[in-house]
């Protein structure tokens, strides 16, 4: 390993897993600690929701996805609202984009599939389900966590200079896409004015606006430019995937 490539090693890569955070209220010094107040902080996961305010599934399903991801620190939830239901369902969802169709049909083809459904989770990129039945989303970001202790190699994204800088112990590895996010944090309510969902309230939950590709990361240590955030820009992450809709190998919030 060449001593450039070793000055901007994260430090996570030269000391044993991040210990547990335990947090307790200044406020009350008679706190007694349970295992309640213990997490183990993880990499950020990625979890990327497909669902329409037009698709009838979606609403029973939300509650359940939602439940299981709304208190995990260690994922971020983005959401895309897609667009191929609005024509059936009379009803133009209002968060909806054909870019995040793309997007979706993008993972369905690389794995050979011919049908696409809402609501979709996926995880890192990775592997996927409904998420409906209770402790499904649990077992997928778990899988997803296992796949990602396989490879031979960790990425580290840090902001840099008015950027973000994109590092691996690795010094050279095949083509991954470094994207930047913009979304609406936390939750939001829309009724359905038409439709099969006509009269519900749906939830929506960290909402993407934006997908701007930065470059591409082939290994060892790329610093990137990162635009500057517009007024009213809402939260921003950055995250690498293997090209062609392959897995999220890293993920940060800026």
């Amino acid at each position: 390993m060449s001593s450039t490539l070793q000055k901007w090693l994260p430090p996570r890569w030269r000391r044993s897993a991040t210990p547990a955070a335990c947090t307790m209220s200044l406020t009350d010094p008679s706190h007694v600690h349970s295992d309640a107040c213990f997490i183990t902080l993880s990499p950020l996961t990625l979890v990327e929701l497909f669902q329409s305010q037009g698709c009838k599934s979606c609403p029973p399903a939300l509650p359940t996805i939602h439940g299981a991801l709304d208190h995990n620190p260690n994922v971020l939830l983005l959401t895309y609202d897609v667009t191929y239901w609005d024509t059936s369902a009379g009803w133009r969802d209002t968060f909806g984009s054909a870019q995040w169709d793309q997007r979706q049909k993008g993972y369905i083809s690389r794995w050979g599939r011919d049908g696409i459904f809402t609501p979709q989770v996926v995880v890192d990129g990775v592997v996927d389900g409904i998420g409906n039945l209770p402790g499904q989303v649990d077992e997928l970001v778990a899988k997803a966590g296992e796949a990602r202790k396989q490879l031979s190699f960790s990425v580290d994204i840090e902001p840099f200079q008015g950027g973000v800088r994109v590092s691996s112990e690795t010094a050279e590895t095949e083509g991954h896409e470094v994207w930047l996010v913009r979304y609406v944090p936390g939750n939001q309510e829309v009724k359905v004015g038409k439709g099969p969902n006509k009269g519900k309230k749906v939830r929506h939950t960290n909402v993407v606006r934006e997908l701007t590709r930065l470059g591409e990361w082939r290994g060892g240590v790329l610093d990137l430019v990162v635009p500057e955030p517009g007024a009213g820009a809402g939260s921003r992450a950055v995250f690498v995937q293997g090209s062609g809709m392959g897995g999220v190998v890293g993920v940060v919030k800026l």
